[in-house]
């Protein structure tokens, strides 16, 4: 990875930061999205003394806010023309339905729209590298059905079953962008890390958090973040993967998803839904200009 540089977000903790750790032993040049500075800070000091290439940069953004993700991509454009790996990691669960400051469920929000405008966004540097990668990281226990007459939860709310959702519409992003941008040769993949041990579903409350307590205490189920991180890299890093795009990948092996995820019409009503949630922080001088033209193509009927 010497010579690259990769953009990681939720890089703090987790998978993240084990994400960031190995990528940078291998000589990348990491660019960590927190959304704590004091956290980040923190991860950062750490990486720094492992760095074999050049030293970590630190990004603060909350990605609940739209707002943050636009002044987060401008900010690291102004910085970064040129981004190899986009990967996108962060992901939240929320015990009761709340609403982002742009009026949206969280879990929507943050598990989902953030990517897919973070990725509109830098897409311009991605495609600025040789062979740039887009890697999201969802669930192999994503949902199997979307209903898009609740996709916020509106009629009724269950923590685990919008978390769910929000990783099969990972995989459904990711999907049908590696389909809309065939031609440029930067690649999209999506995978699963597997049931790992960290701290995601501590900030749960009420019954919502026995789940995590007690599913973290089954014996051998939950592997160590350096193991969950394996599949970021292996895909972030490998030359095994190289042109490879449109796939899901679950313990470093290519892998099926459910059937939805594979529904042409499905994963276009989610796109344009999500673009109409994101459209006034789109950035507005053309940064997408080459995607948006690819996207014309793909108005045509359904086979």
């Amino acid at each position: 990875m010497i010579g690259k540089t990769v953009l990681i977000t939720g890089a703090n903790s987790g998978i993240g930061f084990e994400t960031a750790r190995q990528l940078a032993r291998l000589g990348a040049e990491v660019l960590m999205v927190s959304r704590d500075p004091g956290r980040g800070l923190a991860a950062r000091n750490e990486i720094v003394r492992e760095a074999a290439g050049p030293l970590p940069a630190l990004f603060i953004a909350d990605l609940a806010s739209q707002a943050s993700i636009r002044a987060l991509a401008e900010e690291v454009q102004a910085w970064f023309p040129r981004i190899d790996v986009l990967i996108n990691n962060a992901g939240a669960i929320f015990a009761r339905r709340e609403l982002s400051v742009d009026g949206i469920e969280m879990t929507f929000a943050v598990n989902h729209l953030a990517p897919f405008l973070l990725t509109h966004l830098l897409f311009g540097p991605v495609q600025a590298a040789p062979h740039g990668r887009v890697i999201t990281v969802a669930s192999e226990i994503h949902s199997g059905t979307l209903d898009f007459d609740n996709l916020q939860g509106e009629r009724h709310y269950n923590f685990l079953k919008a978390y769910n959702t929000s990783k099969l519409e990972n995989i459904l992003f990711s999907y049908e962008l590696s389909r809309r941008v065939e031609t440029t040769g930067v690649t999209v993949n999506s995978l699963s890390p597997g049931p790992t041990a960290t701290h995601f579903g501590d900030n749960l409350t009420g019954l919502p958090s026995l789940f995590p307590q007690v599913m973290k205490r089954i014996p051998f189920l939950f592997v160590d973040p350096k193991k969950g991180a394996a599949t970021s890299v292996y895909l972030a890093a490998s030359d095994e993967v190289a042109g490879l795009t449109g796939r899901f990948f679950f313990k470093r092996r290519e892998t099926r998803t459910k059937p939805i995820s594979y529904n042409l019409d499905v994963a276009r009503r989610l796109w344009d839904l999500s673009e109409m949630l994101v459209k006034n922080t789109i950035d507005d001088r053309g940064v997408m200009s080459e995607l948006m033209s690819l996207e014309k193509t793909m108005e045509q009927p359904l086979p």
